[in-house]
């Protein structure tokens, strides 16, 4: 991991002796359990709901656990304790923002990450040193990127963090880890606030590893620069989730993002109006829960057979929301149906069956014609 060149010398010679970069595959497999195993071999992925960043906890099966971001403040240390997480294996920084590291040093006081996966991009801060200095005086093992995927053992659970992009002096956002969570059939896509030209890197690079994904987590917080159809094309996923604060400056997430995903049919779910959401996978189907809302969706995971013979019979059945369990927001993904429809949905639950539509007071034929090909009854 080299050092940025404009660093004064005092502090990059601290920062050089954090930088051990290992190239090859680093794995938790033999190593003790950092908490208890999940019940039933599940995999839990948890997008923290903290405000205008992110934080993502992944916890394995095997009782690992590795935390991509740690938010802009330090109240991310509370939201993991509450998850029941007393240490942490993996702990990685997508970039060097401050929306992405603000509660970072106070994870790494209070749960002891043993491994630190950062870039070497040459964009930094006078805060972003100090937190190198920090894992230095911790004694963490500190990793970086590769040319070519590297695999990262979580238990079961295995993390490719996607080749590192050429550095871009100019915009920081574009020189963020990506990394594929894959665990059975169940996959999940997370690139920081990754922008299209790295984007285009690994859809060149590593085709296969930005494709066919269960969730993806959008880019920059549902920015119109986080997303866009080529990438959505590719990834298909099955449910897409964003962090983002509450009424936050940047007017995220963009109108253009939300109308691209609509014309996909993409589900959406949103930390600013569901909080934390909680997905849950046993390698063949998945369950997503939110703090504010509760059930959400349970939907089977599509095969994960080659692309080249991927089904889309079976993945347009997947993406069916259930009208017993799905949001008003993801309900409001169904072309023509806003708010008071989708409210006017879920306040004539429970269902037996789709034709249950045609006895909801004052949805009109209209509604339920755009309804009835998108929902079913599980």
């Amino acid at each position: 991991m080299k050092f940025p060149s404009i660093v004064p010398p005092s502090m990059r010679k601290a920062a050089l002796a954090l930088a051990i970069v290992v190239a090859a595959a680093t794995s938790f497999l033999a190593q003790p359990a950092s908490c208890a195993p999940r019940p039933s071999g599940e995999l839990m992925v948890d997008v923290l709901d903290v405000g205008q960043g992110d934080s993502i906890l992944i916890r394995s099966p095997e009782g690992k656990t590795a935390l991509i971001d740690a938010g802009p403040s330090k109240n991310v240390v509370s939201l993991l304790r509450q998850k029941g997480v007393t240490s942490i294996d993996l702990l990685v920084l997508t970039h060097h923002h401050s929306d992405h590291y603000g509660g970072m040093a106070e994870v790494i006081r209070a749960f002891k990450p043993r491994v630190f996966l950062a870039t070497n991009s040459s964009h930094t801060t006078s805060s972003y040193l100090k937190l190198l200095q920090l894992v230095r005086d911790e004694g963490i093992k500190a990793i970086g990127p590769t040319e070519a995927v590297r695999k990262i053992g979580l238990g079961s659970v295995v993390l490719n963090v996607l080749p590192q992009p050429p550095d871009n002096t100019k915009e920081e956002n574009d020189n963020s880890i990506g990394i594929r969570i894959d665990y059975g059939n169940f996959s999940a896509l997370m690139t920081g606030d990754s922008e299209s030209r790295s984007r285009s890197y690994w859809l060149r690079t590593c085709p296969n590893m930005v494709r066919d994904c269960t969730i993806l987590k959008l880019a920059h917080h549902g920015s119109r620069n986080g997303t866009d159809a080529k990438w959505l094309d590719s990834v298909r996923p099955e449910q897409a989730v964003v962090s983002l604060g509450a009424g936050n400056d940047y007017g995220h997430p963009h109108p253009e993002t939300l109308s691209l995903l609509d014309r996909k049919r993409i589900p959406l779910l949103r930390t600013d109006l569901a909080g934390t959401i909680s997905i849950v996978s046993d390698g063949k189907t998945w369950d997503v829960t939110t703090s504010k809302r509760g059930r959400s969706a349970e939907l089977t995971a599509r095969p994960k057979a080659h692309p080249s013979t991927h089904d889309p019979k079976v993945a347009a059945v997947s993406r069916l929301l259930d009208l017993n369990t799905a949001t008003e927001q993801q309900l409001m993904t169904i072309p023509g149906i806003g708010p008071t429809s989708a409210r006017k949905v879920i306040a004539g639950r429970p269902y037996d069956s789709v034709d249950d539509l045609h006895k909801v007071r004052g949805l009109g034929a209209a509604r339920i014609a755009e309804l009835e090909p998108n929902v079913t009854v599980r």
